[in-house]
């Protein structure tokens, strides 16, 4: 799995990460957005991403594209993902 990540930090603070996400074995791509607190550090965030990814059932994100046309995204706690076409 292969992990991009950007960021941009808000008015209110907190700092908006923007991460892409590679599956090497699936050839899937993923990208979403989460709202960080500016004294997580790099590996904790990466490590919530990974986590996120490696549990979670890997269909539910594609179903949620199936049954939502229109947006095509998963949410899951402070973090939406959006499947890369």
């Amino acid at each position: 799995m292969k992990i991009k990540l950007s960021s941009k930090r808000l008015n209110s603070g907190r700092c908006q990460v923007r991460f892409q996400v590679a599956e090497e074995t699936t050839g899937h791509s993923w990208y979403g957005y989460t709202l960080v607190d500016p004294k997580d550090t790099l590996k904790s965030v990466v490590s919530r991403i990974e986590n996120t990814f490696t549990h979670a059932d890997n269909t539910m994100l594609g179903r949620a594209s199936i049954y939502n046309l229109i947006s095509s995204n998963y949410r899951k706690e402070n973090m939406m993902i959006f499947r890369d076409n």
